[in-house]
């Protein structure tokens, strides 16, 4: 069996595209698992795709030219360094989720992805997020959570409110 993708690590897709994993997910409704993954060449787009979907291997009838076995391969250092990433410097780099929550678009974007950071955030990361938000946050990690929480909710609050003018 095939370990589940982790947040940072690097695949190639079957088609020769890089991508590296943003985190796993559940879907609200059904409760499938999702592989929440981006190119980093692509700031804007991040895509979503079912976890068996992910890890599954490639369709030989409808690719028969294909060699790769998967859909999607883990890189190895290796294989990272051929493609000018420093293996390293990826274990040591930004946390996935905080670069989500730093890309995100909208308030509502960025409350959700604060959300997906409730159990692993540390005051480090914390830090770095009332920094984007423009805000000081003191206390131990789960008041300065709920003190960016109280904030975030109040700017998806009031951007939300002007949108609908």
């Amino acid at each position: 069996m095939r370990d589940l993708p982790r947040p940072g690590q690097v695949y190639r897709h079957f088609k020769g595209n890089i991508y590296r994993i943003i985190t796993l997910a559940e879907h609200s409704e059904t409760g499938e698992r999702l592989v929440i993954y981006k190119r980093d060449d692509e700031d804007e787009k991040s895509y979503a795709r079912p976890l068996d979907m992910f890890m599954s291997e490639v369709d030989k009838r409808k690719y028969p030219d294909v060699r790769d076995k998967y859909r999607f391969t883990l890189c190895t250092d290796d294989a990272l360094s051929d493609l000018g990433i420093d293996a390293e410097a990826q274990e040591g780099g930004l946390d996935p989720l905080l670069e989500a929550f730093l890309d995100a678009d909208n308030a509502s974007d960025k409350l959700e992805r604060f959300y997906d950071m409730r159990k692993t955030a540390d005051a480090t990361i914390l830090g770095y997020v009332a920094a984007s938000l423009d805000i000081e946050v003191t206390g131990d990690t789960d008041e300065m959570y709920s003190e960016i929480l109280n904030v975030l909710k109040a700017k998806e609050k009031y951007e939300s409110n002007r949108l609908r003018r």
